[in-house]
């Protein structure tokens, strides 16, 4: 069997997780890098407009106040000026251009306007965060300052911090950050792949028992796979150890009438000019070789039906003529072991199906019953139709079987071992081939022990009506 070596396996994750990581990484940093080009673009850029009235007349009137002092102390005037009017006084000394901001984050924006952009008369200007009036140069102390107020910095916390950040510790933030998301990303995606990678080499193996237990829980498409994987990883285990137990039980089956015709022949070849005992052993040998064809064409038959192998040759027929003549072929098996059987029948049960399978089914059946009646007993058989539905109940009155051993009894070679032995007769596959071509005509069969005592055999198949509806 064909197996990856180590290598390429450890190759084929690393390979599948490193491209899709390089793949999201690019497709996000290109991203990045486009909504930043064209959110330059679109930019809000400081607007200088006509200075506001209220600002622009209670800064002449606080510039007068300050020009009638000798000394001043700048920190201490922002201070008053923000406890009494709940507004932001900046100031520049013109000399060198150094503009006097509150020491919040926030104001770097508006700290570097005014440095670079002499505003010799009054105006507003807005830095859509807030806006700042300013005012006509006074003398303060002896030197030539200018005065602005501002309003409260809207601006979020986080933003006006990142906005203060170097560019190259902004870059490198970028990069980390969207490092760790596509790492995480790709790893979110690879990890199942790759363990169902995994999971089909190991069935591949032969570990039929492989499943994915740790992504069948989520709820995204790897989820869905992981668990169309168990599910079908399920079905396979099952169909191979059904195929294994079959071949199992008929080799097992095939042994005893093997052995017994062996015997048969061994003592027709001790028994040669003895007529009666030859032709005795003779016969028994005719009888174990009948068995054999018996129990081969039986295989074969629950084979082909199990795989769907055009067994199926579909025509309408009415079941409760079809059940009449298959308990009228039954009572001659029923009348040698001294058992009556009664049929309960209504007229026009129409279906769709294959009369030659469907008529082996129920012969199956009905013989299963007759078989484990007790003598002098009935075996009833009745058909009805509810609704869309036709149901045929054979029932016995044998010695039923086990309540933990009727799901077993559609098993193939299954038997009980008090009421329903090997020398009762049979193959062990009658009820098995039943099943399946009930199954193949999209009904059901179940058994349940009766309450006075034997079995009770529900047979339900769909109607031509119903069959119809569903075909189209």
């Amino acid at each position: 069997m064909f197996k990856l070596p180590p290598a390429w396996s450890k190759k084929f994750s690393l390979g599948i997780s490193l491209k899709l990581f390089l793949a999201f990484w690019l497709v996000i940093l290109t991203s990045v890098l486009i909504s930043y080009l064209v959110t330059m673009q679109f930019r809000h850029s400081p607007i200088q407009e006509q200075a506001n009235p209220q600002q622009l007349k209670l800064l002449k009137q606080y510039t007068q106040k300050l020009a009638d002092k000798d000394q001043v102390r700048l920190k201490k005037v922002q201070e008053n000026f923000r406890r009494k009017y709940h507004q932001y006084l900046l100031i520049k000394k013109i000399s060198n251009n150094k503009v006097y901001t509150p020491r919040k984050r926030g104001w770097s924006e508006v700290r570097d306007y005014l440095t670079k952009h002499p505003l010799e008369n009054p105006v507003t200007v807005d830095f859509a965060f807030t806006k700042v009036t300013s005012s006509e140069p006074i003398i303060i102390n002896g030197e030539q300052f200018q005065l602005f107020i501002a309003n409260e910095v809207h601006r979020k916390r986080l933003v006006s911090l990142v906005n203060q950040l170097p560019v190259a510790l902004r870059l490198l933030m970028l990069l980390t950050i969207s490092f760790l998301s596509c790492w995480l990303l790709a790893k979110s995606f690879t990890n199942p792949l790759i363990a169902i990678q995994k999971a089909s080499e190991s069935i591949g193996e032969g570990k039929l028992a492989t499943r994915i237990t740790k992504f069948d829980q989520r709820s995204d498409e790897f989820g869905t796979l992981a668990r169309s994987f168990n599910k079908m990883a399920e079905q396979l285990e099952n169909n191979i150890t059904a195929h294994q137990r079959l071949l199992g039980d008929v080799s097992h089956e095939l042994r005893s009438p093997l052995t017994r015709l062996q015997l048969a022949v061994a003592l027709a070849e001790k028994n040669m000019g003895n007529d009666v005992e030859q032709q005795k052993h003779l016969n028994r040998c005719e009888t174990e070789v009948e068995r054999l064809d018996e129990m081969i064409a039986d295989v074969l038959t629950l084979s082909r039906l199990e795989h769907n192998q055009n067994v199926f040759a579909a025509d309408d027929i009415d079941l409760s003529t079809l059940v009449a003549q298959v308990v009228n072929d039954c009572q001659y098996f029923a009348t040698s072991r001294n058992v009556t059987i009664v049929l309960k029948t209504q007229a026009n049960c129409a279906l769709l199906a294959d009369s030659k399978l469907l008529s082996s089914a129920i012969s199956n059946v009905v013989n299963n019953a007759v078989k484990y009646s007790p003598n002098d007993q009935v075996v009833t058989v009745e058909l009805r139709q509810i609704n869309e539905q036709i149901m045929l109940i054979v029932s016995d009155q044998g010695p039923g079987v086990p309540n933990e051993m009727i799901e077993k009894l559609f098993t193939p070679f299954f038997r009980v071992a008090d009421g329903r032995e090997r020398s009762s007769g049979g193959t062990g596959l009658g009820l098995a081939i039943a099943q399946q071509a009930i199954l193949f005509h999209q009904g059901d069969i179940v058994a349940q022990n009766q309450e006075s005592s034997g079995l009770k055999v529900i047979i339900t198949l769909p109607t031509l009506s119903k069959q119809n509806k569903s075909n189209t």
